[in-house]
């Protein structure tokens, strides 16, 4: 990750010689909000990825149901490879990438570690620091002849933080008097100069400068919990600021990004929703924990993030929501065809049957009147053989009519 410190620190060296040409008094924190507000321009454009990932998901909500539906109790591996290779021909076919949500976040994780290291060990890369703490050391040992047991015994009763003393420990001993007390608090300097009392005049234009650089209502150097150890109560307004800033902007972010509840088939909220609303409420708490245990100057580039991207969300809202309606538009033309296909299928169904229904009866009727044409010619024909001859009764009569004729 040291490169990465490297690349940044040549990025923030170079804001701080600008903003140090302009103004010798709060350096440090105007080239931080700078510094934020040029890593945040950086990520502009996965920030509207990550929006428009975020909608993409939600209006595709009832596509990806139908496909968990198809699999519904299918465990086995075919099925599951299958049900995925779908998800992804969804995602494909609509432009979204799930990941993208992720990305805003860790390429902020080395963005936090590069200030951190810069905010540790400034000398090691802001050059205008770095010259500083070199006058500083130079006019120790100058004034002292053991400067290197005082320090030691400074750093004795007030230890150096974990990260700092880590800096030190990479230089393998290489490191002088100078790049040491680089990583010095404000209480480490007033234990200094309450054992070497002498120092004070010797060193005060010095300190007076870097108290310039370095101060932006409390020092960038020093922790909000140290500052508060001081006696200085009043920064805990830092870590309340870092909270609510970070609170207030997830909710502005999460209204943008699913401005509609999304629901189940109960109609109960989805469980993703559940989700980012818990990290609504956690994140605030743990990013506020956070910034009173580290430097005020990474809190500060927290705090100066969250306003700028409040702005920036603005902005980013009305690309993202110009899309959203081309893909709205899409989907409810599919889904109105796919409707009208359903309907027309299940229309075909119920014809056929009917259709079929019809024939049948017909043929029946056609049958029946076949069997009763047979049936009365079968009569017909049966009553003309079994009728019997007419009797001869007439022709008698006829013949006893004539005269003369005897029986």
């Amino acid at each position: 990750m040291d490169f990465i410190s490297n690349f940044f620190g040549e990025i923030f060296n170079i804001i701080f010689n600008f903003v140090a040409v302009l103004t010798p008094v709060g350096t440090l924190g105007i080239a931080i909000i700078l510094f934020t507000f040029f890593t945040r321009l950086l990520l502009t454009p996965l920030q509207i990825k990550q929006q428009r990932t975020t909608r993409g998901m939600s209006k595709i909500q009832p596509e990806m149901q139908k496909i968990q539906q198809k699999y519904a109790g299918r465990k086995d591996q075919q099925s599951q490879l299958a049900q995925s290779q779908e998800m992804q021909a969804l995602y494909k076919k609509y432009n979204i990438n799930p990941w993208a949500g992720c990305l805003p976040l860790l390429i902020q994780l080395p963005l936090i570690y590069a200030l951190y290291a810069v905010l540790r060990a400034p000398s090691k890369h802001i050059t205008k620091l770095y010259e500083l703490y070199q006058q500083l050391a130079a006019a120790i040992e100058s004034t002292i002849n053991n400067s290197a047991t005082v320090i030691a015994e400074v750093i004795q009763q007030l230890p150096l933080s974990a990260t700092a003393q880590l800096e030190l420990d990479k230089m393998e001993g290489a490191a002088n008097l100078g790049d040491t007390i680089a990583n010095f608090t404000t209480q480490h300097w007033n234990v200094l100069l309450e054992k070497i009392p002498e120092l004070n005049d010797t060193i005060a234009a010095l300190i007076n400068q870097k108290i310039d650089y370095e101060y932006f209502i409390f020092n960038l150097v020093d922790s909000p919990s140290q500052i508060v150890a001081s006696g200085n109560y009043f920064a805990f307004i830092i870590p309340l600021l870092a909270g609510a800033s970070t609170f207030i902007f997830s909710k502005i972010s999460m209204s943008q990004s699913q401005p509609a509840a999304n629901k189940n088939a109960n109609g109960q909220p989805n469980q993703a929703e559940g989700m980012m609303k818990t990290m609504n409420i956690i994140m605030p708490i743990m990013m506020g924990s956070i910034s009173y245990t580290v430097p005020y100057g990474l809190a500060l580039y927290w705090i100066a993030g969250n306003l700028i991207m409040m702005g920036q969300q603005v902005f980013v809202a009305k690309i993202v929501k110009k899309e959203e309606a081309e893909l709205e538009a899409r989907l409810e033309a599919e889904r109105k065809a796919e409707r009208a296909a359903l309907a027309a299928k299940r229309s075909n169904k119920k014809k056929k049957p009917n259709q079929g229904q019809k024939k049948s009866s017909t043929k029946a009727i056609q049958e029946k009147s076949t069997a009763k044409k047979a049936e009365i010619a079968e009569e017909g024909v049966k009553t003309k053989i079994e009728k019997p001859e007419k009797p001869a009764a007439p022709k008698e009569r006829k013949e006893r009519s004539q005269p003369g004729k005897k029986k």
